[in-house]
């Protein structure tokens, strides 16, 4: 009786199992579509300084990541969340926002190095220095974001998809010794551009905290680790972080010129997002060296920007800054540049102002041909006149070439003052 139950059992066991893979293998499922949709049109928006979209599109990307349970995304877009708070100065929200990407980063095996740094800049833009030093501490403790993160793998937490095939394992393919050679220099890289962002993370602190030694130390050794780097967001923070050095050392020709190798490497990048602040910063620092045309150039730039974003309010009160250092330039380019902007800012204030008033009054539009009315000033004071440099357009061209302020700046050598 004992073999025939056997039998009976084992018969039934193998026609289980023939039902459930009756089907076949099941493939495993793509990227969700939707999913990185939000987060490439977030990444874009941030990318160009539209921070309310970015905000808006990380937002749905998080709650499609939540609706499918995937842990590394959960993470990857708590962070990029966090990162768009931090450039709208919202550090507390940005902060739990970290911390859950951390969570989440976990679970799916991932690094969390880049929530630290993120954690240690917010606490340095705070000067919570004590804070900041720790978070870069666990940082440098933190294995490097350089593995890519398999979250369908189904080994297990102690299973590797990646070089120790198992059961019920994705597909591995073995590689060649050519593309392993590639992967491993891949990989060298990336570590050792990791240790340089901890390097000019710490260099960063450093200066905020007046200590030029420790400043300059640092920069060095993250210099000697991204030599051979091609990530350009990395040299450009290398370049900010000189910025602030030589700031520290009194000096601001050097420090406006890495500020411009800055901008150019994040324009290159297509990182359009922080190029006004660095030139309100080259600014500064060309002011400080007394070398006033280019700090007016750097100035024009960020305030046409900042209009070209919809910020009007801030570009008028740049375009009035620079203004008022415009007279002590003598330079004819520079207030026909300024005259030019400033018109277009008034225009714009203008009709804005009074599109508002109609619309809060219930008015129609006036027909085409009615008298332009005096641009109102609004409760800042942002219209009214007073400046020393008029900014109202010239009554007739220049007659010699505007060409005074673009021979300066050549004349500067800029690219050889970047170290």
């Amino acid at each position: 009786m004992v073999p025939r139950i056997w039998f009976t059992l084992a018969w039934l066991s193998m026609a289980v199992i023939t039902a459930g893979c009756a089907g076949g293998p099941q493939e495993i499922v793509g990227k969700d579509s939707k999913l990185h949709r939000y987060v490439d049109d977030g990444r874009e928006a941030y990318n160009e300084g539209d921070l309310d979209e970015a905000e808006k599109k990380y937002r749905q990307a998080l709650m499609r990541a939540w609706a499918i349970d995937d842990p590394y995304e959960s993470g990857t877009v708590a962070y990029n969340l966090a990162a768009c708070l931090t450039s709208q100065a919202e550090y507390l929200e940005a902060s739990d926002w970290l911390v859950d990407a951390r969570v989440e980063l976990c679970r799916a095996g991932a690094s969390t190095g880049n929530t630290w740094l993120l954690s240690a800049e917010i606490a340095i833009t705070q000067s919570r220095f004590q804070d900041a030093d720790r978070f870069v501490n666990y940082a440098a403790m933190t294995c490097p974001p350089c593995d890519i993160v398999d979250t369908c793998c189904l080994c297990g937490p102690a299973g590797d998809c990646a070089d120790a095939p198992c059961r019920d394992c994705c597909v591995v393919r073995l590689p060649v010794v050519g593309d392993k050679l590639n992967e491993r220099q891949q990989e060298d890289r990336c570590r050792s551009g990791y240790e340089a962002r901890i390097e000019l993370a710490r260099a960063r602190l450093a200066a905020k905290q007046l200590d030029l030694g420790g400043a300059k130390s640092h920069l060095a050794r993250a210099c000697a680790l991204s030599i051979e780097s091609c990530d350009l967001s990395l040299h450009a923070d290398r370049h900010d972080v000189a910025a602030l050095v030589h700031d520290l050392e009194a000096n601001f020709l050097q420090a406006g010129a890495h500020r411009d190798r800055e901008v150019q490497l994040l324009r290159c990048i297509g990182h359009y997002r922080e190029i006004p602040n660095v030139l309100d910063a080259a600014a500064q620092s060309y002011r400080s060296a007394e070398r006033l045309d280019l700090a007016v150039d750097r100035i024009i730039r960020s305030a046409r920007i900042r209009l070209a974003r919809g910020d009007i309010e801030s570009a008028w009160q740049r375009i009035r800054h620079a203004g008022e250092l415009a007279t002590m330039c003598g330079c004819e380019a520079v207030e026909i540049r300024l005259s030019l902007t400033a018109k277009l800012i008034r225009e714009l204030l203008a009709d804005k102002t009074e599109l508002l008033g109609k619309e809060a009054a219930g008015e129609e539009t006036p027909p085409e041909d009615a008298p332009d009315e005096e641009t109102p000033v609004d409760e800042s004071g942002i219209l009214r006149d007073g400046s020393p440099l008029s900014l109202d357009p010239p009554q007739q061209a220049a007659s010699r070439p505007l060409d005074q302020l673009s021979d300066w700046i050549h004349a500067s050598g800029i690219g050889d003052l970047v170290d």
